[in-house]
C-alpha cells in the first residue's frame, strides 16, 4: 500500500514540477475540472438553500389554540398589487410576552406596520404610488432576513386593535409546519429536469478534461519505462497526475462558487431569488462531488490508457479496429423513452409522476448520445469514399480510429441535445401561460371575497362609488362533493351575478350552469346527480344543467334553484364590473376598500401583465442561453487542447507527407473534415434525441408540445460554428508539425 501512495505522490510531483509547460497543463486541467465543480457545488446547494426558504416559512407560520388565554390574535392579509401578491399578517396583542415571528424584534401597535426591505423600496418608489394608500400605518421598522423566504420578497406585518377573538385566529406561537406552500409539483419536476439536462454533460467534460495533455504524458511515462519503472506503476504514477489535476479543480470550483454567491440575491423572479447564505452545498453531496471528482479524472486516465503499450523506446497504441455492437447502445434511449412514457399525463389525471422515474428516462435518453455516436461514426465512414485526397485522408483517419473523434463532440452533443430539450419545455410553459393570459383578457370584474363571516355591508356601495365601476354583484360561494368523492367549485347567485363569473347566455331564476372541468382532478355535475353542497354536506339534487363557457370551472346555480336548503356560513363574494378604458381602475377600487384590510381579498384575473410575463420568460431564456453558453465554453476549451494534442501526437506522420509533397492545405482540409463529419452526425443525433426527450417530457407535464425551432437552430448553429472556429484554431499548430523538425526521431 505504501508504494501505492509513494507512485501516486510521485504522479503528483511529475505534475506540480517540471517547466512552465507543466505547469499550463494542470492550470488547463484545474480549469476544465473547477468549472465542473463550480457547476456540481451549485446543485448541490439547492436543497440547503430551497430548504432553508422552507424552513423559514414554515417559522412564520401561526400556531393556533383555544385557549381563551392566547396572548395574540393574528389574521393572515393578502394584499393583491398588479400581478403582484402582497403576503402579510395583521396582529391584535392581548398580553404582555406575546409571541413574535422570525424576524420581528418587537409586535406593532394598532396603527403601526413592519414591511421587508423589498416592499418598503416599492412603496418609496413611483412606482408604488397606488400600492401606498393601502398600508396607512406608521412603518416602524424592517421585517429581517430570518422571517422573509427570499430577498425580494414583499411582506408586512401590521398592527390592527379592531380583530376580535374567533375560533381560528388565536395564536399561542409561530413555527407550524402545515404553514409553508413549498415549491409547485410542476416547477419541482420542472428544475429536477432542467437541473439533470444540465449537469449531465459536466460529468462528461470532468473526463474530458482530465485527459488533456495526453502527449506530453505519453513520453513521461515512456521516459519512467526507461528508468526501470513496471507497466502497473506507470499507471499508477499517471494516475497521480489526473489527480492532481481534480485537486486543482476542486480548490477552483470552491473559489468560483464563493464568487458567484453574493450575486444569487439580485434574481429578478421572486421565487428563484436566495440569500447568500443559503447558497451551502449540503455536506452529504459537497463529499460525492469531493471524493467523486478525482474518482472520475482518476478512472478516465486509467481507461483511456487501456489500450497504451507503454515501453522505454515510446508509447503506441493498439490500432486494430473494434467492431461496435448496436444492441446495448440502443437499449439506453429505448429504456429511458419507455421510463418517461409511463410518466405521461399523470399530470392530467390528478396523480403526481414519479421523479426518480423522470430523471432515471432523462439521464438514459441523454447517456444514449455518446454511447450511439461512436458506433454511428464507425458505420458511416467504414462504406465512404474520399472524392478528394483530404477527404480521403479524414475517413482513413476516422476509419481507423472513429472512437476518439466521436468522444471529442460528444461532449458538445449532449449539451446540445439538453438545451434542444429545456427550450422545448419553456416554450411548452410559455404558450401555456399565454393561452391563459389571453383566455383572461376578456375577464372585466374584479372578485372581492370577504373573509369568514364578516359582516360588510357596506362593502357594494364603497365599491359601486368608485369611478369606472359598472355594476357590483354579490355571490355566495361555496363548493360541493360528488358521488364519487369528487370536488368542484359552486357559485350561488342572481343571473346578472352569474354572468360577470361565466359566459352564461339566457338565464332564468331557477337554472343551473356548469362549466366542465380541463381536469379529471375535478369532477363535474349532470342533470339528476345528488350531490353534498356547502360546508354542511346538504343533499342536493341538480334539475337540467346547462353547459356554459368560461374560465373558471364549477357549478353556477341560481339562488332559487337552492332555495330552502339552508346554506349558512359560507364565502360571501362581491363581483364589480370595471370598465378597463379607465386608467388603474382595478388599483382604485382596491384602494377604496382597503380600510377593511384583512377582512377582504381581491382578485383580478384581466391584468394586462404581457410586458412582465415576456420579462420572466426573456430572463429564463438567457440564462438557459448563459448556462449553455458556459458548457460550450468549457466544451470549446477541451476540443482545443483534444485538437492540439492530436496534432502533435501525429507530427512526424504529418511531417512526412508534407515532405513527400501533399500540400498544407490538403492536410488542413483533412483535419477539417475529420471534425465535421462526426460534428454532422452528432448534430443529427443530439437534435432528434432532444426533440424526443423534449416532447416526452412536455407530456409528463401534461403540457402542449411546441417546438421552438428558431431557438434550436441557433443553438445549434452556434454548437456548429464554435467546432468550426477550434478547428481553424489547430491550424497554426499543423503548420508547425509539417515543418522539418517534425521528421527528427529522438
Amino acid at each position: 500500500m505504501n508504494r501505492v501512495f509513494a507512485d501516486l505522490a510521485l504522479g503528483v510531483r511529475l505534475a506540480v514540477g517540471g517547466s512552465r509547460k507543466s505547469w499550463v497543463r494542470l492550470l488547463l486541467q484545474g480549469v476544465g475540472i473547477g468549472l465542473c465543480v463550480a457547476v456540481l457545488l451549485l446543485a448541490a446547494s439547492v436543497p440547503t438553500a430551497f430548504g432553508n426558504r422552507q424552513q423559514r416559512e414554515e417559522a412564520a407560520g401561526p400556531v393556533t389554540t383555544e385557549s381563551a388565554d392566547a396572548p395574540l390574535l393574528v389574521e393572515n392579509g393578502s394584499v393583491a398589487f398588479r400581478d403582484d401578491n402582497v403576503r402579510g399578517m395583521y396582529v391584535r396583542v392581548l398580553a404582555p410576552g406575546a409571541p413574535k415571528p422570525p424576524g420581528v424584534e418587537r409586535l406593532p401597535a394598532d396603527g403601526e406596520i413592519l414591511v421587508s426591505p423589498a416592499l418598503a423600496e416599492l412603496l418609496a418608489s413611483r412606482e408604488g404610488e397606488l400600492l401606498r394608500p393601502r398600508f396607512p400605518q406608521k412603518v416602524v421598522g424592517t421585517i429581517g432576513d430570518e422571517g422573509l423566504e427570499s430577498p425580494s420578497q414583499l411582506r408586512f406585518l401590521a398592527g390592527d386593535g379592531k380583530i376580535e377573538p374567533a375560533e381560528d385566529n388565536r395564536v399561542s406561537g409561530f413555527g407550524n409546519a402545515e404553514y409553508g406552500e413549498g415549491l409547485p409539483e410542476v416547477m419541482l419536476l420542472l428544475s429536477i429536469v432542467s437541473a439533470v439536462v444540465l449537469l449531465f454533460p459536466v460529468l462528461v467534460f470532468v473526463s474530458v478534461s482530465a485527459r488533456l495533455a495526453a502527449a506530453q504524458r505519453d513520453r513521461r511515462l515512456a521516459a519512467l519505462r526507461l528508468v526501470g519503472a513496471g507497466a502497473t506503476r506507470v499507471r499508477l504514477i499517471a494516475s497521480g497526475e489526473a489527480l492532481a489535476g481534480a485537486v486543482v479543480g476542486l480548490v477552483i470550483g470552491f473559489g468560483l462558487l464563493h464568487a458567484v454567491r453574493p450575486f444569487v440575491g439580485d434574481i429578478p423572479i421572486s421565487q428563484l431569488a436566495l440569500f447568500p447564505a443559503d447558497v451551502v452545498p449540503t455536506l452529504p453531496l459537497t463529499l460525492v462531488v469531493v471524493v467523486a471528482v478525482p474518482a472520475l479524472a482518476v478512472l478516465t486516465s486509467v481507461f483511456a490508457m487501456r489500450r497504451l503499450i507503454i515501453e522505454p523506446l515510446g508509447v503506441v497504441r493498439e490500432q486494430k479496429p473494434v467492431r461496435r455492437r448496436l444492441w446495448w447502445r440502443v437499449v439506453p434511449a429505448l429504456g429511458g423513452a419507455a421510463l418517461l412514457a409511463s410518466q405521461a399525463g399523470l399530470f392530467g389525471s390528478g396523480s403526481k409522476p414519479n421523479d426518480a422515474v423522470v430523471v432515471g428516462g432523462v439521464v438514459l435518453l441523454l447517456f444514449a448520445i455518446p454511447a450511439l455516436l461512436p458506433w454511428l461514426v464507425e458505420r458511416v465512414v467504414s462504406g465512404t469514399r474520399g472524392a478528394t485526397p483530404a477527404l480521403q485522408l479524414a475517413v482513413r483517419r476516422l476509419q481507423l480510429d472513429a472512437g476518439t473523434a466521436a468522444r471529442v463532440v460528444g461532449g458538445v452533443a449532449v449539451v446540445l441535445a439538453g438545451v434542444v430539450t429545456l427550450q422545448m419545455i419553456f416554450a411548452t410553459a410559455e404558450r401555456e401561460v399565454r393561452g391563459d393570459r389571453a383566455a383572461s383578457a376578456d375577464v372585466k370584474h374584479l372578485t372581492v371575497d370577504v373573509s369568514g363571516n364578516a359582516d360588510l355591508p357596506q362593502l357594494p356601495g364603497v365599491l359601486a362609488g368608485v369611478k369606472g365601476v359598472v355594476d357590483v354583484q354579490e355571490l355566495t360561494s361555496t363548493y360541493a362533493v360528488g358521488p364519487e368523492r369528487q370536488h368542484f367549485a359552486v357559485k350561488i347567485g342572481s343571473c346578472d351575478a352569474l354572468r360577470l363569473s361565466t359566459g352564461i347566455g339566457s338565464c332564468a331564476d331557477g337554472d343551473v350552469f356548469v362549466v366542465p372541468p380541463a381536469s379529471a382532478e375535478w369532477g363535474t355535475v349532470q342533470t339528476g346527480d345528488t350531490i353534498a353542497l356547502g360546508k354542511a354536506r346538504v343533499p342536493w339534487t341538480a334539475p337540467e344543467v346547462k353547459q356554459a363557457a368560461g374560465n373558471d370551472t364549477g357549478l353556477y346555480i341560481t339562488s332559487a334553484a337552492v332555495a330552502g336548503i339552508g346554506l349558512t356560513g359560507e364565502l360571501k363574494e362581491v363581483q364589480a364590473e370595471v370598465d378597463l378604458a379607465v386608467p388603474d381602475v382595478v388599483e382604485h377600487a382596491r384602494n377604496a376598500i382597503a380600510p377593511y384590510g384583512w377582512r377582504v381579498h381581491t382578485y383580478f384575473g384581466g391584468e394586462d401583465i404581457s410586458d412582465r410575463v415576456e420579462e420572466s420568460f426573456s430572463l429564463v431564456r438567457n440564462a438557459l442561453y448563459g448556462a449553455a453558453l458556459v458548457t460550450l465554453l468549457l466544451a470549446a476549451a477541451s476540443l482545443l487542447v483534444v485538437g492540439l494534442e492530436q496534432v502533435r501526437e501525429r507530427r512526424r506522420p504529418l511531417a512526412a507527407m508534407a515532405a513527400s509533397g501533399i500540400p498544407r492545405s490538403t492536410l488542413a482540409w483533412s483535419l477539417v473534415w475529420q471534425n465535421a463529419i462526426p460534428l454532422v452526425l452528432s448534430t443529427v443525433v443530439s437534435v432528434a434525441t432532444g426533440v424526443v426527450l423534449g416532447a416526452l417530457v412536455a407530456r409528463v407535464l401534461d403540457g402542449e408540445v411546441v417546438f421552438d425551432w428558431a431557438g434550436t437552430g441557433l443553438v445549434t448553429a452556434v454548437s456548429v460554428g464554435m467546432v468550426a472556429l477550434v478547428t481553424v484554431a489547430t491550424l497554426p499548430s499543423l503548420r508547425r508539425a509539417t515543418g522539418a523538425l517534425g521528421l527528427r526521431t529522438e
